[in-house]
């Protein structure tokens, strides 16, 4: 009876052992979700590429994401897709090495918050460029993407393994309660851990600046709302704050209505800047806008460069207005 039981039990330890090696042999995806009918999958990231199908609000799998694209699988196709027409699913998983840096951005130059242990979990939030946003407790940062994996050791998934492997046997019981304890003293101690060390994550601030910088260098447009066609000052900014639920007027001038009027020693990251641009003597008409990244610079989409760019405050020809800060 002795031997049955142990065979039973390595069995089901067998089988969960090898469903967790399974699930780190890939890097995570992301669930998603097509917001929209006849969405077009592309070939490449771009407007001009081919179109290899027509999703309407598709569940599909997130792989990766490059300039405003997110690449997908679905139906065993793999594509291209704008990120306005894509909504993330938070996905749970888990770090699958030891010491694996948790940094503030996606990129090995990002401060590092700290260093994470094998079988931490995570709620892995969306995926860009061999990175992975995650969730941690109640803190936010970026992982490399091949150090997290779907599917966490979960005392839900352990039980149905066990209970599969076992049977009704009395040895079934015996796994069920070894499996449940190993799997919440895993993940208990592992969330705990992390939690504690990691610091705080960036503010809404830091991050609506990390984005805007991400579209840094793409073309002006009059007229452009979006980082395919191209932006001009008001679009730009529109189309940052958007991301974070933050809806603005579409012209530079009506947007100096939205949010709260602060003085320049007072400015923040964050905070939009306006201008009488075209004079270029005396405050007038607001006719162009840009959003303050501290330091005394901002960043905006430039008629005269032809792109977005970043610049001093004190070097810009434009006259300076006022500020707004429409970040609560």
């Amino acid at each position: 009876m002795t031997n049955k039981v142990n065979k039973v039990l390595a069995g089901c330890f067998l089988g969960i052992s090898l469903a967790f090696v399974s699930s780190i042999a890939m890097a995570a995806t992301v669930p998603g979700k097509i917001a929209g009918t006849d969405v077009n999958l592309r070939k490449n990231p771009t407007t001009s590429a081919s179109i290899i199908s027509k999703l309407t609000n598709s569940d599909v799998t997130v792989i990766d994401k490059s300039n405003g694209w997110y690449k997908v699988s679905y139906n065993q196709k793999t594509g291209w897709v704008s990120d306005d027409y894509l909504k993330l699913i938070s996905a749970n998983g888990t770090i699958n090495a030891n010491g694996v840096n948790f940094r503030t951005g996606p990129g090995t130059s990002t401060k590092k918050i700290t260093t994470l242990n094998k079988n931490t979990g995570v709620v892995i939030l969306d995926t860009a460029n061999g990175w992975n946003k995650v969730k941690i407790g109640t803190k936010i940062g970026y992982v490399a993407s091949n150090f997290v994996a779907n599917s966490p050791v979960q005392t839900a998934s352990v039980k149905a393994a066990a209970v599969k492997s076992a049977t009704t046997t009395s040895a079934s019981a015996i796994a069920l309660k070894t499996a449940d304890k190993v799997s919440r003293s895993v993940n208990t101690a592992a969330l705990a851990a992390a939690d504690a060390a990691v610091e705080e994550a960036p503010s809404i601030n830091e991050q609506i600046i990390s984005y805007a910088k991400q579209f840094n260098g793409v073309r002006y447009l009059y007229g452009g709302n979006t980082p395919q066609t191209g932006f001009d000052c008001s679009g730009f900014i529109g189309y940052v704050f958007k991301k974070f639920g933050i809806n603005l007027n579409r012209s530079a001038e009506a947007m100096y209505s939205n949010g709260i009027k602060v003085s320049k020693s007072q400015l923040e990251a964050g905070d939009i800047l306006f201008f009488d641009a075209s004079s270029r003597k005396a405050s007038g008409r607001i006719d162009h806008a840009g959003i303050y990244i501290g330091g005394d610079s901002f960043i905006h989409a430039s008629s005269s460069n032809g792109a977005v760019r970043i610049q001093k405050l004190s070097e810009y020809r434009g006259t300076y207005i006022g500020a707004k800060r429409v970040i609560k």
